[in-house]
């Protein structure tokens, strides 16, 4: 048993599929090449009936989804579906368990659809750019709590994060931003691209989950881009959830 992980490679337009096993060591399993031009941003699906997916996207709107299968220790991709927005999207989040898909373009807002294959792909406005997300939308995660289910979606023209009900009508929470810790000489983040998080007890201030986030300009001191952990809890208390 492992784990699957897959980016989008620009340098030839591919998608790249890693194993990772249970000692945590990352293996290339295998490239997939697409038709895409400008290939950009990628996230993963897993249909209730089993199996996995991927979607990925480029930088003039269009999206494919393959299906990837494994045979004989060899993985494929299969393409299965094709769609575009009008312009540049990048990231996207598969909610396995209610079955859609959000996902981003960059100066309008976040869009939801279905994400099975086999039935249309008629992309709906959740989430419109405006007063409380900025462009570009980047990085967006689910959290799924014991009772309701979060999108934490980066609207970097704020430097902030917007949280919504990952559940029609989508219910918008809130927004905050991740500020400096003085104590622990740790600055805040700002310019975010890619997201994830989490609702596993990692432990002591992440009993509830976590939410990890890049930072696209470390400022304490200045140096390369790196990434701020954030504990659940303090979401949770700072929106009220």
């Amino acid at each position: 048993r492992f784990d699957l992980a897959t980016a989008t490679r620009r340098d030839d337009n591919s998608i790249v599929l890693y194993t990772i096993d249970a000692g945590g060591e990352v293996r290339e399993a295998a490239r997939f090449p697409t038709d895409l031009s400008e290939i950009y941003g990628t996230c993963l699906y897993q249909p209730a009936g089993g199996g996995l997916e991927v979607f990925v996207n480029d930088k003039g709107g269009a999206y494919r989804q393959y299906r990837i299968h494994r045979d004989a220790e060899a993985f494929s991709s299969v393409l299965v579906r094709s769609f575009a927005l009008a312009s540049q999207p990048e990231g996207c989040v598969a909610d396995d368990r209610n079955g859609r898909l959000f996902f981003g373009e960059e100066r309008r807002g976040v869009w939801v659809m279905e994400a099975d294959a086999a039935k249309p792909a008629t992309p709906k406005m959740m989430l419109a750019v405006g007063k409380v997300l900025h462009a570009d939308v980047e990085g967006m995660a689910i959290y799924h709590g014991t009772q309701s289910s979060y999108l934490v979606v980066s609207s970097q023209g704020s430097n902030s994060y917007v949280v919504t009900d990952a559940a029609p009508p989508y219910r918008v929470r809130g927004s905050f931003r991740v500020g400096i810790n003085a104590a622990q000489a740790i600055d805040g983040s700002s310019e975010t691209d890619g997201l994830d998080v989490t609702s596993a007890n990692l432990g002591g201030p992440y009993a509830k989950g976590m939410l990890v986030v890049q930072d696209g300009h470390k400022r304490l001191p200045d140096g390369a881009q790196n990434f701020k952990y954030i504990p659940w809890s303090a979401i949770e208390q700072v929106l009220g959830l």
